[in-house]
């Protein structure tokens, strides 16, 4: 498992192709820069119904957050954000090909990543990354990262939350690298290796007073 604290990376996106090739699944990452955000709304919107974005995402950025950023509109035009935190990206792994193919898109922000499967079949054919954020507790952290909202686009057809914001980012972190471009999952190898000790964790262990119907005390039904 790659995970060294000391391998912090600070980035300014567009993201370039060597930036992309140095990272490795349990990096941390600080970012700067314009981004875009996309989850189900933007999601269906565009890569289903295939309405072609108001904006040229390609010429803005190849970063996309997935997250309704905490904020709204201050004034006519001038949006604002409080906080910022990624919503589940597992989710939204059947878009993945069509965000990194059609849009060019190198980084997607999430929260906990996808599957190890995504990362080598699709992550990999793209050279792409995906990046998680550290938790609940960081988004008014993360708000504070935003350095200002360039525009907000779709809100009628979506409504806010769902709408595709495009911000511009001073140092948003820490992110951890979850998926690499070479095909690699941090939390599948993190996984990995409890798995191999489970056993030791039950060794001595009384079997419980009480169960519910059906419970079993079995470590290889608990695989991580």
């Amino acid at each position: 498992m790659q995970s060294q604290p000391d391998r912090q990376h600070h980035l300014t996106a567009p993201i370039s192709e060597s930036d992309i090739a140095n990272l490795r699944a349990g990096d941390i990452v600080y970012l700067s820069g314009p981004v875009f955000t996309a989850r189900d709304g933007v999601y269906r919107h565009m890569l289903v119904e295939n309405n072609e974005p108001p904006i040229d995402l390609r010429a803005l950025t190849n970063v996309s957050f997935q997250s309704s950023p905490a904020g709204g509109e201050v004034a006519l035009g001038e949006y604002a954000v409080s906080s910022l935190q990624a919503t589940a990206g597992f989710r939204y792994a059947q878009y993945m090909p069509d965000l990194l193919g059609r849009f060019g898109v190198k980084m997607v922000v999430g929260k906990a990543g996808m599957s190890e499967e995504v990362y080598s079949d699709v992550f990999r054919k793209h050279g792409a990354v995906c990046l998680t954020t550290m938790g609940y507790g960081l988004g008014a952290i993360y708000g504070k990262a935003v350095k200002r909202v360039i525009d907000v686009h779709w809100v009628e057809e979506l409504g806010i939350s769902e709408a595709l914001w495009t911000m511009e980012l001073d140092e948003l972190g820490p992110l951890l690298v979850e998926g690499d471009a070479h095909g690699n999952s941090y939390f599948a190898q993190a996984n990995a290796r409890i798995n191999e000790r489970l056993d030791d964790l039950y060794e001595g262990l009384k079997p419980p007073v009480y169960r519910r119907l059906g419970e079993e005390q079995r470590p290889g039904r608990e695989l991580f």
